[in-house]
């Protein structure tokens, strides 16, 4: 590797199923890969997957825009139609690998959600969610500390 990260411990293979994630994504049109860059701060690359196999997703990016190397990187893949009724995402964690002959991101972790395109639906689920939440913060306390927090006051 000429520059990039050291490689995690675990190695750089893929930890998820290749083949699944491919299908996931496989309707998911907007796509973009993000890394650390060189002074520290996020870099965001849009991306096309162009194939994939055994070892990953191989990648179809303007020339020029990913260092060469290795390093983790994030990928997000989704979809989301009008006023959000009717969403898809994928999110993965992994290592990209960025060569003459080309750039291959290994997925470690994917986790994903998928709200219908029926407006009814969604906002009971969201109804609902919303409700969970507010029980677990009051159950656990958090609703009580940022009421407190709430009542100090703006900090300057």
């Amino acid at each position: 590797m000429a520059t990039g990260q050291k490689p995690p411990k675990n190695g750089t293979d893929p930890r998820v199923d290749v083949s699944a994630v491919a299908r996931q994504i496989g309707g998911l049109p907007h796509r973009v890969l993000a890394y650390q860059g060189a002074d520290g701060l996020p870099v965001i690359v849009p991306v096309a997957v162009s194939g994939h196999d055994d070892t990953g997703l191989h990648l179809d990016v303007p020339p020029g825009l990913l260092p060469p190397g290795g390093r983790r990187a994030g990928f997000l893949a989704h979809a989301f139609q009008p006023q959000c009724i009717g969403l898809g995402m994928r999110t993965l964690t992994g290592w990209l690998t960025v060569t003459n002959e080309g750039a291959l991101y290994a997925p470690h972790t994917s986790k994903g959600l998928a709200a219908p395109p029926y407006k009814t639906l969604l906002t009971v689920s969201n109804g609902l969610l919303a409700k969970h939440g507010l029980w677990r913060a009051r159950r656990d306390g958090t609703a009580e500390r940022l009421q407190q927090l709430a009542a100090r006051g703006p900090v300057n």
